[in-house]
């Protein structure tokens, strides 16, 4: 019984620190960063879905994305659950002045998931125009967020996965993670946004490298290319390092005018961004009725690189 488990825990904690912990139609609040961790063990039964806790006295919100043993792939849930998340964190977290953006364990998320993917190479061109319209929006809340945003990206970011750091206005990895927008080499074209985000968020040349040539890179190459602000040493560093950052945004900076600077820097952003996700859906669902994207498809299978 969580709610027992949860009682019993936080009898014993004497912490003055209080950490509210959020997962997808349920909502504790709780004391002690030890019975977040023991609170987070007890929900991750429920192994996809979106969670939510809060630090810095409920002024940092982390969300974390999380699909056990699947390095976090983006099923259609988990992108509902980040979207009501998000949307509603206004009510849920009234406090909160910066979003973190991480994902469970080991990995941030490594794209959209696979069986999904397959099941794009079913469906007629028409309808997956629609799906891939309506897949986007889950996470294009990002963008409209009144929070500054930040990618704490602990492990593999790619694709869809990597699109969703580039929503954010800050992002930080480590030293060894693996970051890619590899749509090319599955044989579609960038989607979510990332013919948008990549070449408006990085210098002409790094975001033709990142998109035409669709190759893995490294978390300290991705510093270096200016992708993230900074790479620290270990996975295990990315979180602590992200949450310093948000804090320093937090007690230093003006709520007012962080939104009224957020509305300025995005507004034109966002007004073309519509525009290019359209223009994606089309070409993606182009893309997904091509044999190249069945010869990637059976090459990811066969875990060999495809050949088109």
């Amino acid at each position: 019984n969580i709610l027992w488990c949860l009682i019993q825990a936080t009898t014993r904690m004497r912490k003055k620190a209080v950490v509210s912990t959020q997962s997808t139609g349920a909502v504790r609040r709780v004391q002690g960063f030890s019975v977040i961790r023991k609170c987070c063990r007890l929900l991750s039964d429920n192994k996809e879905g979106v969670d939510v806790t809060s630090v810095h006295d409920n002024k940092t919100v982390v969300v974390t994305m999380r699909n056990e043993g699947k390095m976090n792939c983006m099923t259609e849930k988990i992108a509902r659950d980040f979207q009501g998340i998000v949307n509603g964190l206004s009510e849920s977290h009234p406090h909160a002045r910066c979003l973190v953006v991480t994902g469970h364990g080991n990995s941030f998320a490594a794209g959209a998931d696979l069986a999904w993917l397959e099941e794009r190479g079913r469906t007629e061109e028409a309808k997956n125009v629609e799906i891939m319209k309506e897949y986007y929006g889950f996470f294009t809340p990002l963008l409209r967020s009144p929070l500054p945003t930040i990618a704490a990206i602990n492990g593999p970011a790619m694709g869809a996965g990597f699109c969703v750091a580039m929503f954010c206005d800050l992002r930080l990895t480590s030293h060894d993670a693996k970051l890619g927008a590899n749509f090319l080499r599955l044989g579609i074209n960038p989607g979510m946004g990332g013919s948008f985000t990549i070449p408006a968020k990085l210098s002409n040349q790094v975001a033709n490298n990142v998109i035409l040539t669709g190759r893995t890179f490294t978390g300290k190459e991705a510093e270096e290319m200016g992708v993230v602000v900074k790479a620290v040493a270990s996975k295990a560093e990315v979180l602590p390092e992200s949450l310093r950052l948000a804090q320093e945004i937090v007690s230093k900076t003006s709520p007012i005018a962080m939104r009224e600077t957020l509305q300025l820097l995005r507004s034109s952003q966002t007004e073309q961004l519509e525009a290019q996700l359209e223009r994606e859906a089309l070409a993606q669902a182009r893309c997904f009725a091509a044999a190249d994207y069945q010869r990637a498809l059976a090459a990811i299978r066969a875990k060999k690189p495809p050949v088109f």
